[in-house]
Order: C-alpha cells, then sequence, then structure tokens
C-alpha cells in the first residue's frame, strides 16, 4: 500500500514510520515543515518531503492522488494554545485539515484521519467510552480549551457525513494519551503552560524543578505506549473492517490519577538512575497553569471493542510506557539544554 503521511515530522508521524519500515510492507511518503524527530529514521520504503501541506497545494495533491491513503496528523496538541491562541488551533485543526479532505475526495483517495479522545469532552455516566454511541460533551463557550476538541469534533462530523453519502473511505482514529520515545519536548524547570504533563514531569524530575499538580492532579487519564498505537494503525489500515469506522486507540488497563502518575515517574526515575528526586509538589489551579480559559476533566477508560475485533491488543502496561519514554529523555543530549 502507498501511504501519505501528512504531519510526520511529529511524535505520532516519526514513531510511526518507524513502525512502518521495520514492516517493509508499505511504500511510505511523508510531509512536514520539519524532520527532527526523524533523525536516524531511514528505509527503502520511506521518502521524507519538506514542505507545508496547505501551502504547497501542488505537491500536496500530488501526494493525494499518489497515495492509496493519506494519514492525517497534522494539529496542535498543547493545552496552552488552546486557551492562547484559539483561532490559530481552528485555522490548523480544522480549516487546514479540511483541504487535505478536500484534496482526498478530488483524489478519491482512502483517509486516515487522527482526531483526538477530547472529543468526548466531560466526563458522562458512562463508564468507559465507546467509539460509536458515548455523548460527546463540551464545556461552555468562555472556557476556550475546548476550542480544540470542538474542531477535532466537527472534522469527524464532516468526514463521516461524506462516508455515508458515499464519496469518502476514511478511517477516523481517536488517540487516548499516547506516549513514548520523541514524545513533545523539555522545558526548563518550574515552567507553566505548554507542553502535556509527562513533558513537564520529567523536565522536573531532570532538573530538579517543581512538579506542579494542576487542579490537585485527580483527574484521571488512560495512557498507550506509542508502539501499540502505529500497531493499532496497521491493524485499522490493513483490515477490511477499518473501513468507515471510528475506532478508539488506547489502553483501558492504564487508567492512573496524574498525582498517581507523578509517583510513578519518580519511582522509575528513582530506578534509572539511582538518584532519589526531591521535587517540590505544587498544586496550582489549571487556569493559573495555562491561562484564562483552560478547563480540565475527568475521563474515563476507552472501550476498544472495535480494534480488538481486528485482532489488535495493547501489550504495553503503565510501567513499561513510562520507564521507555523516561529512558529516551535521560540521554545528556536531550536535558543538558535545561540543566
Amino acid at each position: 500500500m502507498k501511504l501519505a503521511i501528512f504531519g510526520v515530522g511529529g511524535f505520532i508521524g516519526s514513531n510511526l514510520v518507524e513502525h512502518l519500515i521495520e514492516q517493509g510492507e508499505h511504500e511510505v511518503v511523508g510531509m512536514d515543515v520539519t524532520k527532527d524527530k526523524l533523525a536516524g529514521i531511514e528505509g527503502p520504503n520511506f521518502r521524507f518531503v519538506d514542505g507545508n501541506v496547505g501551502e504547497d497545494v501542488a505537491t500536496a495533491k500530488e501526494l493525494t492522488a499518489w497515495a492509496d491513503a493519506v494519514v492525517d496528523l497534522i494539529a496542535y496538541a498543547n493545552p496552552s494554545i488552546y486557551v492562547q491562541s484559539p483561532l490559530d488551533v481552528v485555522q490548523l485543526n480544522f480549516f487546514e485539515n479540511m483541504k487535505i479532505l478536500e484534496y482526498c475526495l478530488e483524489a478519491g483517495t482512502r483517509l486516515i484521519q487522527y482526531s483526538t479522545s477530547e472529543v468526548y469532552g466531560k466526563r458522562t455516566r458512562d463508564e468507559e467510552y465507546h467509539d460509536d454511541h458515548s455523548d460527546l460533551v463540551m464545556g461552555p463557550v468562555q472556557k476556550q480549551r475546548w476550542i480544540y476538541a470542538s474542531s477535532k469534533q466537527l472534522l469527524e462530523r464532516i468526514i463521516y457525513a461524506h462516508g455515508i453519502r458515499g464519496d469518502l473511505e476514511y478511517s477516523i482514529i481517536r488517540p487516548f494519551n499516547f506516549v513514548g520515545p520523541r514524545f513533545d519536548y523539555l522545558v526548563p524547570a518550574g515552567s507553566r503552560g505548554g507542553p502535556r504533563v509527562f513533558s513537564h514531569f520529567v523536565s522536573a524530575l531532570l532538573s530538579g524543578g517543581p512538579i506542579h499538580l494542576v487542579d490537585g492532579g485527580g483527574q484521571h487519564r488512560c495512557f498507550t505506549h506509542i508502539k501499540d498505537a502505529s500497531e493499532a494503525f496497521s491493524a485499522i489500515v490493513e483490515n477490511p473492517g477499518g473501513r468507515n469506522e471510528i475506532f478508539n486507540v488506547g489502553n483501558p488497563n492504564t487508567n492512573i490519577t496524574m498525582r498517581g502518575l507523578a509517583e510513578l515517574m519518580t519511582n522509575i526515575y528513582e530506578e534509572l538512575t539511582g538518584k532519589k528526586p526531591d521535587n517540590e509538589i505544587i498544586e496550582i489551579s489549571g487556569e493559573d497553569f495555562y491561562g484564562k480559559g483552560y478547563e480540565d476533566m475527568d475521563r474515563v477508560p476507552p472501550n476498544v471493542d472495535k480494534l480488538r475485533a481486528l485482532g489488535w491488543e495493547p501489550t504495553r502496561d503503565l510501567d513499561t510506557i513510562f520507564r521507555e519514554a523516561i529512558e529516551y529523555y535521560l540521554a545528556p543530549e536531550r536535558h543538558a539544554a535545561i540543566l
């Protein structure tokens, strides 16, 4: 199969390419404005194209027409941006992604759209999130954190509508907190805002800075090893049952609070380094940490029965997920800048 991956230079894209190279079953072309995370990832079945999908229209259309499937990974996934630059979030996460949808409609190419588990919004009475029948509940307009989830949800609904009309073949993937090597980036000690929780916690452990627990750290999340996520992609793309469906990609067995995650990562760091961390724990409100308009939520585990029916099962536990991610950032060249 010929795959064109837009947004290939990020965390998910770089790990997906590594997985597809190892498989050796597909011809892959990736396009992005950056390739730092792709350093050292090479193979005869992978080619990188330097370019902006929204601006280099001719190239993007050419790749779409060449491919059997387009994989759309282009998005802002950073809570600070949701509240500080909401219009930029809509522009990239909705309007730029709509261009890719239009390229696929024009070429008759299948679209593999990465969405987000945040489309489920606030916790409802469900004990788990079901791909097809859980309600999607957003917060008030004044809480701009929800502009990310709303943009993704609207994009999903338009893709689904085209599928029902019969002019688009698609698969929608809802990631549940993928973590692993090349995840996000490190930040200076004590930083507020910016990337997601793992980056803040590991940066604090490496630098000795404070560990911030946003809104007390009682929120639950389920985490997924990026290798499990890449294997889920293969199951969806290569199986006829993966067509014209929406899939949760997550690990229901890794549910943990953010306070529990801080403790877990602290213990793993001590085991890996032999150094006992003594980070100050600071509780802070979401608005003080991320900015006005932020709102957090509790979350329940994903139901992954549809994906299991394709033969996929997550196999990496919480310890493995965070041990391998922390090991990646223990390399001196990766954390020297924040010390």
